[in-house]
């Protein structure tokens, strides 16, 4: 078994943290452009139900048993309409 040992110089050692930090900054950039998006279309409880034209109570049944995606701030719930649809399509599928 062989053992290799390399040496960098200073440069080329800040030269790969910089980058890995470019790297590091556009992964959280896009992260925070996609949770952007998906706050920008965040809708209440009662127009989510509204939108998949079903009552409260079906809702928070899907909510508490059947995995409908949900944000909670202060004890009220919010729902993203890219998700609920979304949903809406896999569940279609798994019917069918």
């Amino acid at each position: 078994m062989a053992i290799h040992l390399y040496s960098h110089s200073r440069q080329d050692l800040e030269r790969a943290v910089e980058i890995i930090l470019q790297k590091a900054n556009a992964l959280v950039s896009a992260q925070q452009r996609i949770q952007d998006e998906k706050t920008d279309d965040l809708i209440p409880q009662n127009e989510a139900a509204e939108f998949l034209k079903v009552s409260l109570p079906t809702i928070t049944d899907w909510r508490k048993n059947k995995g409908l995606p949900y944000y909670n701030f202060s004890g009220r719930f919010y729902y993203s309409k890219s998700e609920l649809l979304e949903y809406g399509r896999n569940r279609n599928r798994k019917m069918i």
